[in-house]
């Protein structure tokens, strides 16, 4: 069907039935033999909705009216939802979240890996997070604006740079509550706003780390460069005041373009280091992890630990086995996993997560790990005089396994590749890459963000020849 001959235009308002939903959290319908993808919809409702976009096969359409309600249906616990744009699901019940979220990476898998539906896990559910609200141990909050319309929350869904304020944020815990309230106002007094590039300004992020484990609490200030800080001053102070689980208050400067809640330089530091999460083993014993200001982990503590164990057990490693686990930030999965292998080497870009994980190794007591620094993204990322692996862990960024170190990956030619991935459409590429000489022998999602489109996988690969 072509646009000139098509019955219906942009602009158009149609009645569609949602049958499914697609991976990113757009509804699935049709309407006179045309596919319809529908934002802020659920699986079952029938609805309204106008054209945005057509193309040859299909359309897009934003949601006007609710017709009929859905079975799995429910009312959002965050009254931001619909306009912040962190939540796209808090409208589905979790049990149905959980269903569509384990089909969505079965069917990338099945249409870009050619991954037989068959296949171990493949039709599964996504194993569902063990707590649904409270769960993230770890948000960034953004400033925009100056004095008293200075704003401190998350970006507007479908803006890149519209902020909405924001009091609090049921995913994260109770603890937690008001803080960015509190420092915005504390902020917008000052009388100075958001650091622009090379235009001005001052603000930028604010980051609150929280562990499940202990309580303790991390607050990371992030603002641009100043020949003088003393806006700052008070604000710790503040904060200690009214958060007694407060361990650490961090203050940082970034200059760079790029919006990212990571501190290029450390301006202070009051308070502990580290704050640190632990998490436990299937045989009950517990891995602990010193949490910096800047280092990576597993934003879902309580998920971290589902997701840990299910990669232990589906990679099945044996007592005498040489790991390799690449893009491994502070110890992460492969820290989990060390007490059941005979070595376990970590390779990551970052100094201060190798700092950090060979730090956790010794708080462990593992002394069969090792931590490397290497830019997995270039072809000489992994050294030459390692010892070579009989199983390969990867997790890599959204972007996939960079082409150099997937290469190398195949030149080694470990026995196994367990692959923990955030993105399906990048990880059905890079197993098809892989396809002459591994197959994927077991797989499994793991919900580590409820009420969010996204899903963490693991696939389990074996060589074949």
């Amino acid at each position: 069907m072509s646009n000139n001959t098509s019955p219906i235009r942009k602009g158009d308002i149609v009645e569609t039935r949602i049958e499914s939903l697609a991976f990113g959290g757009r509804g699935i319908g049709r309407f006179e033999g045309l596919t319809l993808f529908v934002e802020d919809v659920v699986p079952g409702q029938t609805v309204r909705c106008e054209i945005t976009k057509l193309k040859k096969r299909f359309g897009e359409a934003r949601r006007t009216e609710i017709i009929d309600h859905a079975e799995n249906e429910q009312n959002p616990a965050c009254e931001y939802f619909g306009s912040c744009g962190g939540c796209l699901h808090q409208d589905i019940k979790y049990p149905a979240q959980s269903f569509w979220k384990g089909r969505q990476v079965c069917e990338t898998l099945e249409r870009i890996g050619k991954i037989p539906a068959n296949t171990p896990g493949m039709g599964e559910n996504a194993l569902s997070s063990p707590l649904e609200y409270g769960y993230r141990n770890k948000m960034e909050f953004s400033f925009h604006g100056i004095d008293d319309s200075l704003k401190l929350g998350f970006k507007r869904r479908g803006s890149e740079t519209e902020v909405i304020n924001i009091s609090s944020c049921p995913l994260l815990p109770a603890e937690c509550t008001g803080i960015p309230a509190l420092v915005r106002d504390y902020c917008a007094r000052t009388g100075i706003g958001t650091y622009r590039h090379n235009r001005g300004g001052y603000w930028r992020k604010l980051v609150v780390r929280f562990s499940h484990h202990s309580g303790e609490m991390m607050i990371h200030l992030l603002t641009g460069p100043a020949k003088s800080h003393h806006a700052v001053k008070g604000l710790g102070k503040l904060l200690f005041e009214n958060y007694p689980q407060l361990k650490s208050f961090v203050h940082s400067t970034r200059k760079g373009r790029a919006d990212l809640a990571t501190g290029e330089r450390l301006i202070s530091l009051t308070g502990q280091k580290f704050i640190t999460e632990t998490l436990t083993r299937a045989d009950g014993t517990e891995i602990n992890y010193r949490i910096t200001p800047n280092a990576f982990f597993q934003t879902n503590s309580k998920g971290a630990e589902e997701l840990y164990r299910k990669s232990v057990e589906l990679a099945a490693p044996g007592p005498d086995d040489v790991v390799w686990d690449l893009f491994c930030g502070s110890g992460g999965i492969g820290m989990f996993m060390a007490k059941d292998v005979g070595r376990m080497i970590g390779i990551e870009v970052s100094e201060e997560s190798v700092l950090s994980a060979k730090e956790n190794a010794k708080l462990n007591g593992l002394e069969n790990t090792q931590y490397i620094v290497g830019n997995l993204a270039s072809a000489k990322g992994l050294p030459e005089d390692l010892p070579r692996p009989d199983m390969v862990i990867v997790d890599p960024p959204r972007s996939g396994v960079p082409e150099p170190s997937l290469q190398k990956l195949l030149e080694l030619g470990p026995q196994k590749i367990l692959y923990i991935s955030c993105n399906p459409a990048t990880l059905a590429r890079d197993v098809a890459k892989m396809h002459e000489k591994y197959s994927l022998e077991r797989f499994a999602a793991v919900d580590m963000f409820p009420h969010t489109a996204h899903v963490e996988s693991i696939a389990l690969l074996t060589k074949t020849g």
